[in-house]
């Protein structure tokens, strides 16, 4: 196993690189919080007692211009009252560095608590609708970003090349591995001609939508922010029902299309996007692979029956649905 970045983010680094950035001084309290693919701390200030939360990013994942284009994106939501949680400025800034972790980039979040939201009556669709119909109203003003973007041969072929840069993928699925690759995106990039693109969450799952008592619904964790197609944010929020027949989606729509008009001919995408999220989420795998705690978390993830299983799920559906 590989030695990680992680390990050098021990209390005491955590403690020196913060309280340099915030210039106040910690407690003693360092709270690790859920996080895969960065690191997420929360923290005290000694005086105050005030609580809030540290987020170390993966060294090489993200650009320093892709993560502040991020928190400018949050800071105009949250400007347009759409309801996220935007870094801590101080004295102008909201990305630092800590030489002592191998310039490692990290922010500051004011703590937010809440919970998870499971399930949606009429109403909370409605709400969601909303919600996402706002966001998407603000994207869309972003003709052009340095995000990645969301289409199979640029983020599709992106996220093949992370596979490729670890020792997750097998030797023996290798070559089937890169023909189903290149066989679905052959077939889907076609889906993405003149689809039109803005600036998405990304990554809109109900596992990053938060419901805060007195304030309501919170869009988290825009860590995939990317450049893309409407459907990216919406598919996943309702993977089994983009038709008139879903309840639950005629309720989002209804909300989403107060303030934007809902794009049906972006409904063909849907395909391509399972296809690319399958691809995503092994290379999301890949780069954490090496971590001491990653087969304790994931227990089958990387071995023969897992790339068995997903190769045949992708081919499945270029041979199906593209």
């Amino acid at each position: 196993m590989k030695p990680t970045i992680w390990q050098e983010l021990t209390p005491d680094n955590i403690f020196k690189a913060v309280e340099s950035a915030l210039g106040k001084q910690l407690s003693n309290i360092c709270l690790k919080r859920n996080s895969y693919i960065n690191r997420v701390y929360e923290l005290e200030a000694e005086a105050s007692g005030e609580r809030f939360i540290v987020k170390f990013y993966r060294p090489n994942r993200w650009t320093k211009d892709q993560i502040l284009e991020e928190h400018a994106f949050l800071n105009e939501l949250l400007t347009n009252e759409i309801p996220v949680v935007p870094p801590s400025s101080i004295d102008g800034r909201t990305l630092f560095e800590s030489s002592a972790l191998r310039s490692t980039f990290y922010s500051l979040f004011p703590k937010k608590g809440g919970r998870a939201v499971d399930e949606f009556d009429k109403e909370g669709w409605q709400t969601l609708g909303r919600t996402v119909g706002r966001l998407h109203l603000i994207g869309a003003k972003h003709k052009s970003s340095r995000r990645i973007i969301w289409k199979p041969e640029i983020a599709t072929r992106h996220h093949r090349q992370m596979i490729d840069r670890t020792n997750f993928l097998l030797p023996d699925f290798k070559k089937s591995f890169d023909n189903a690759c290149e066989l679905f995106i052959r077939k889907a990039e076609p889906r993405f001609k003149d689809q039109p693109m803005f600036l998405l969450h990304g990554d809109l799952h109900k596992g990053n939508l938060l419901y805060r008592p007195n304030e309501g619904l919170f869009v988290v964790d825009f860590d995939d922010m990317s450049f893309g197609p409407m459907l990216q944010d919406i598919w996943l929020l309702l993977p089994e029902g983009l038709n008139s027949d879903s309840e639950e989606f005629n309720w989002f729509l209804e909300g989403y299309e107060t303030f934007r008009a809902f794009d049906w001919e972006s409904l063909p995408l849907k395909p391509a996007l399972q296809g690319m999220r399958i691809i995503h989420y092994a290379a999301w795998l890949a780069v954490q692979c090496e971590e001491p705690d990653f087969d304790n978390h994931f227990p089958h993830a990387g071995s023969a029956r897992y790339w068995n299983q997903l190769i045949k799920d992708l081919l499945d559906l270029v041979q199906q649905q593209l």
